[in-house]
């Protein structure tokens, strides 16, 4: 059993292919990238970390429902690690809500929240998104400063979560500041009341295990600096990278696939898409695009036409999208998300099993 699994299903947005990034960069290829059963079986199954990354986090809460979210609970009072990123740090939150009421592993609460009556129900899906009678707010978006001890760094904050001050959970990491990137979605002053000096990182105890949540992404392959405060944040201390190094080519026909797809990407460029609950827009499906690119090589034939037909498929769609946020996508990212998902997955086992 792998280490490490990492939540690549329902709701998953692109940025579980960071984390792929960021374990083969500090040379620990033992993870599993999986769809949603597969991901609650193997917790089953000696795993020591689990991961949830960004996405559509009430797709994910409704596909972990039920036995997901109890054997999640089982896991880590067993003396697992969670780790939640973004939209993976909401789930374990208070709520009474269903179903993340199911998760309630923390007692912290968060400071990006709007219950105010009166509020508007038009509401614009980078900016808030709804929970219940309230609105999650993302205050600002693009590079935040975050403290650790007396050092700073930098990281990428794309909705996650602003926390309150904890009663009980540890404070890993506060905000402390705004990159010359970030864009501000509220007012500036808003903004800066609700997020700098608050946690971005808090730790939970639950049974023998914890939970890790994070706000911003520190495994963003763009920040080395938040690479490796995330790797001690983790404890992980790899062996090495194990197995075949040796990369190729992807074969011929799936490069081809991949060429035109890109071409299809490339011109939703200025335009979003709504999928789920979720905002997208053609960097998200260019980011899949290239954790299958970097990994095809590997793909034998008996495959690459399976995976040349999805991709067809999923730039089909894309073409046909219409100007706007629309809902249209939708098939097309599930298309994307599942054929990364088997080539960053089928990778990873290779580099393990040396072959």
């Amino acid at each position: 059993m792998p280490s490490t699994v990492v939540f690549a299903g329902k709701g998953s947005s692109h940025s579980w292919t960071w984390i792929a990034d960021f374990l083969e960069r500090i040379g620990d290829h033992d993870a599993r990238f999986l769809e949603t059963e597969e991901f609650v079986d193997s917790l089953r199954k000696g795993c020591e970390i689990a991961i949830i990354s960004g996405g559509d986090g009430h797709a994910i809460a409704e596909s972990l429902r039920g036995p997901g979210f109890r054997q999640l609970k089982e896991f880590i009072s067993d003396g697992g690690q969670y780790v939640g990123i973004c939209a993976g740090a909401y789930l374990p939150l208070p709520s009474s809500i269903e179903p993340f009421n199911e998760f309630n592993l923390s007692t912290t609460r968060i400071e990006n929240i709007d219950c105010a009556e009166g509020r508007k129900d038009d509401e614009i899906p980078r900016v808030s998104v709804r929970y219940g009678a309230c609105s999650i707010i993302h205050p600002v978006r693009g590079e935040v400063n975050v403290s650790e001890g007396d050092g700073e760094i930098m990281a990428p904050l794309y909705g996650g979560p602003i926390f309150k001050e904890p009663s009980v959970d540890n404070v890993l990491l506060r905000y402390r500041g705004f990159g010359e990137g970030a864009v501000f979605q509220v007012d500036q002053g808003r903004a800066e009341a609700m997020v700098l000096g608050k946690p971005a990182a808090v730790r939970c105890a639950y049974g023998d295990g914890h939970l890790l949540l994070l706000g911003p992404h520190l495994e963003h392959p763009m920040y080395p600096d938040a690479n490796r405060l995330l790797q001690n944040l983790l404890g992980i201390r790899p062996n090495g990278a194990r197995g075949n190094k040796e990369t190729g080519k992807a074969p011929a026909e799936l490069a081809r696939f991949l060429a035109d797809l890109k071409v299809a990407a490339t011109g939703l460029e200025g335009r979003s898409f709504l999928v789920g609950r979720k905002l997208w827009d053609a960097s998200r499906f260019l980011e899949l695009v290239m954790a299958i690119e970097k990994r095809a090589w590997h793909i034998g034939p008996t495959d690459v036409a399976k995976v040349c037909s999805d991709l067809d498929k999923a730039r089909r769609i894309i073409l046909k999208t219409r100007v706007g946020i629309e809902l249209d996508v939708d098939e097309a990212t599930v298309l994307l998300v599942g054929v990364a998902r088997y080539c960053v997955d089928s990778y990873f086992r290779l580099m393990v099993e040396g072959r």
